[in-house]
């Protein structure tokens, strides 16, 4: 009789286990329909199912032969609820993660006092290397559509080069492909005198870096 209300409390303890690492588990499945109802609906039947399962076999292992108190029950079924939550919780950490990543790649470059011109490519832009001695080096490619933000250029320099940060971070632009960006002049940095045109070099048009 006592063995079996053991098996009891590790069948309750695993069936609430369950519930929650269905809840960490499908913390960031989006509402979509039927579909991922489905999906929902099969994650936490396999989780409640499982978890309940695994643990009247543990809770039979661990009891075998052993003498039975309160105290050793519910020893056994923390540990084994704690060691299932940590693996549910490092799947919850990777995908927190993930939409982490997801929105940072989403959010637009902000201006601030380093770089306080935005601007918009128009098409997919080439960027190189610092030109070091008049040589600059194939560096990233800044994609269509991609807000960047203007520090100024080098004029005095072969190539001439602008200074932007993008989302790939800071980068150098050639003269010849200034004219792929277009000017936003209300996401510039608040009181920042706006440019004229991408022509970087224009007298008066934008300070040098």
């Amino acid at each position: 009789m006592r063995r079996f209300a053991s098996l009891v409390l590790f069948g309750v303890s695993g069936y609430l286990t369950g519930y929650a690492i269905t809840a960490l588990l499908l913390a960031f499945v989006p509402r979509c329909g039927y579909d991922c109802e489905n999906h929902s609906f099969t994650v936490a039947s396999l989780s409640v199912a499982g978890c309940t399962l695994a643990f009247l076999l543990a809770g039979y292992m661990l009891t075998r032969g052993a003498r039975l108190t309160v105290v050793r029950t519910l020893a056994a079924s923390a540990a084994l609820a704690a060691f299932a939550l940590l693996a549910a919780s490092g799947r919850y950490v990777y995908e927190l993660h993930a939409h982490y990543q997801n929105a940072e790649a989403a959010r637009p470059v902000v201006a601030d006092f380093d770089f306080m011109y935005m601007a918009i490519a128009t098409r997919d832009v080439q960027t190189y290397t610092k030109a070091k001695e008049g040589t600059a080096k194939l560096a990233s490619v800044i994609p269509r559509w991609q807000r960047c933000l203007i520090d100024g250029a080098w004029c005095d320099g072969h190539p001439k080069q602008a200074h932007m940060r993008c989302k790939s971070g800071v980068v150098y632009v050639n003269e010849p492909d200034w004219n792929a960006f277009s000017l936003i002049p209300q996401e510039n940095l608040p009181g920042a005198i706006p440019m004229q045109s991408m022509n970087l070099c224009a007298r008066d048009n934008v300070p040098d870096p």
